[in-house]
């Protein structure tokens, strides 16, 4: 690949820090259900902070508890916080693309709205890849016009990237008419020689579907897909097709070598009171340098999920988290936080 071209690392490849964006929004994080996700955080930055350093934006500059910043400080890299306001915690879907250009890491934005519109306001957090590029000597390479979030899209770091058609164009999104002009766009700026484009994500997510719930690579050649627990579920329909989509893209590009692999869904609780679906998967889970941390559901399938991952890579420590108390704001691991390439 031409260093003169935008390349995306793989996820997998070396990273330099984990970016998150510690909960304080007190129209979602109150009560009792504020202090599981403030211990939640705590424990996801003890456990990234193992492996690698951790940057956290919080919005004032003392905003621990001396309880909580003696559980952060005794770890391999100590993590570091930088009181950066923000609106909401997903800075995987709005946070800067770090990417390297001519040998350089460099950040890349796009523009974000809160996934269409849904979840006023954004204002702060659609400044974050600005703010962190102002605040820490990076230079902005790329600002794309065009509204798409960071778990829409799935690279592996070999020219190849997947997203998802909803996530292109829709309400309050892009245009229809510009579709095209999106895709391309994307190509560029992330240095790509394809992109997939799968019809939907799973049922019921509010992102509009997310790759990162839908399919992720754990190799150039290899990718792991949902599968539907039942051939009733509504997800059934879109996974099968996503697979043979899969199945004859990855073909193409690496013959026999490519491989489509399945994890089963945990099952989709239902919000009480709501009745909003809340899109759990274990796609939705993280690198870290030497290990890969994913989300538990209290489900059966945690064991499988495990299993699987330890086979794919037998040389990362691999971690689940209990994830229920996040995904009930719609999310988990991949969606909270941000990767920084080496």
């Amino acid at each position: 690949m031409s260093s003169s071209i935008m390349h995306y690392p793989a996820e997998w490849e070396k990273q330099s820090a984990t970016w998150l964006a510690f909960p304080h929004n007190p129209k979602n994080w109150y009560g009792a259900r504020g202090e599981k996700a403030r211990a939640f955080y705590i424990k996801l930055i003890r456990t990234i902070s193992e492996f690698q350093p951790v940057n956290v934006l919080i919005p004032t500059k003392n905003f621990f508890t001396s309880a909580e910043k003696s559980l952060l400080s005794d770890r391999p890299f100590p993590a570091k916080f930088y009181p950066i306001k923000t609106n909401d915690i997903w800075i995987r879907d709005y946070g800067p693309f770090f990417m390297k250009k001519n040998g350089k890491k460099v950040i890349v934005e796009t523009q974000f709205n809160a996934w269409g519109a849904k979840f006023p306001p954004w204002n702060l957090d659609n400044a974050i890849p600005k703010n962190i590029a102002n605040n820490f000597k990076y230079k902005l390479a790329k600002s794309v016009p065009y509204i798409f979030e960071g778990g829409a899209i799935e690279v592996n770091g070999d020219g190849l990237g997947i997203t998802t058609a909803d996530c292109l164009v829709g309400k309050n999104r892009n245009n229809p008419n510009d579709y095209l002009k999106v895709a391309a766009a994307l190509r560029k700026a992330f240095g790509l020689k394809d992109l997939l484009i799968l019809p939907h994500g799973i049922h019921g997510d509010h992102t509009d579907g997310h790759i990162d719930n839908v399919a992720r690579f754990v190799s150039k050649n290899r990718v792991v897909l949902c599968k539907a627990n039942s051939r009733k579920s509504p997800n059934n329909a879109i996974l099968t097709e996503a697979k043979y989509l899969l199945e004859l893209w990855l073909q193409r590009h690496y013959g026999k070598k490519a491989q489509v692999d399945q994890l089963p869904l945990p099952p989709q609780r239902v919000l009480e009171g709501s009745g909003e679906i809340l899109p759990a998967s274990y796609m939705n889970f993280i690198y870290v340098n030497g290990g890969l941390i994913y989300p538990k559901y209290h489900s059966t399938n945690d064991k499988v999920a495990q299993e699987y991952f330890q086979n794919v890579y037998p040389n990362r420590k691999i971690i689940g988290i209990d994830c229920r108390t996040i995904i009930e704001e719609g999310g988990s691991l991949h969606c909270l936080s941000k990767h920084e390439c080496e």
